[in-house]
Parts: C-alpha cells; sequence; structure tokens
C-alpha cells in the first residue's frame, strides 16, 4: 500500500477516534437496559444519571417482537446504541432519544429556553438601542 494512502488511514483513524471521544462527553449512552413486561417499555439507565422508562409502542422495530427477544437487548460499545441479535436490530442511543423527544412541545420548549440566552454583546446592543428609543424600525 502506498506510503500516502497509510498516512491518509492514519489521519482518518485519529479524527475518527476524537470525534468518538467528544460524543462520548456530549451525547447521552445507556449504561443499563432492562426489559419491563408489566409496562411492555425498556428502562434504560444513561451515564449522565438519568432513568429513562420507554414504552416499546414508541420503537416501532420492538413492538411486534416477542418478550424473550426483547430481553436478550445487548448495549454497544460505550452505551451508544442497543443491539438485539435474533432481531437483527441495531438502535443508536442519541437516534432513539432524539426521536422519542421530538415532539413539537418538546422542541418549543428547547427553542424557549434556547431564546432566552443572550450573550453580553447581545444585551449591551439591547441597552444602546433602550437609550435610542428602542430596535430601530424596519422600513
Amino acid at each position: 500500500m502506498p506510503r500516502w494512502i497509510q498516512k491518509e488511514l492514519r489521519s482518518n483513524f485519529v479524527r475518527a477516534s476524537r470525534a468518538g471521544k467528544r460524543a462520548a462527553k456530549t451525547e447521552a449512552r445507556a449504561s443499563t437496559v432492562v426489559y419491563r413486561p408489566k409496562e411492555h417499555a425498556l428502562q434504560m439507565r444513561l451515564t449522565n444519571g438519568a432513568a429513562i422508562t420507554l414504552p416499546l409502542e414508541l420503537i416501532p422495530n420492538l413492538r411486534r417482537a416477542s418478550p424473550q427477544d426483547i430481553r436478550a437487548v445487548e448495549i454497544l460499545g460505550q452505551g451508544g446504541g442497543l443491539h438485539w441479535e435474533s432481531l437483527d436490530l441495531d438502535i443508536s442511543v442519541p437516534g432513539l432519544l432524539s426521536a422519542v423527544f421530538a415532539w413539537p412541545e418538546w422542541l418549543a420548549e428547547l427553542g424557549r429556553i434556547g431564546g432566552r440566552k443572550s450573550s453580553t454583546e447581545t444585551a449591551a446592543a439591547a441597552r444602546r438601542n433602550g437609550r435610542k428609543g428602542g430596535r430601530p424600525r424596519m422600513r
């Protein structure tokens, strides 16, 4: 294999390793997953300490699976995925959580919270505009 290809492969590996480490620190990851047959739900404890119970009705690929198959869930890697060998199914934990919590109300709340954040520059500009009589009118 030419040296330039080896160098490129090594560089790609280093970048992917860094991205994986960043994701492990910032994304929700599963530390434990248990099937709760009475609730027909998965109970997942996350690495950030949160515990979430997800009804299987919210996970289309598991709706019709047998309890025996669902119970055989494995956690992949550093908790970034869930795997069911008998179902030939892999699910990303961050993807699952973002899909479940992507309700319009949830997204609106995130936007409302994010909209309250103000940088020091924005606050200073608002004060300057206030001294001039408010925000300039659009023409």
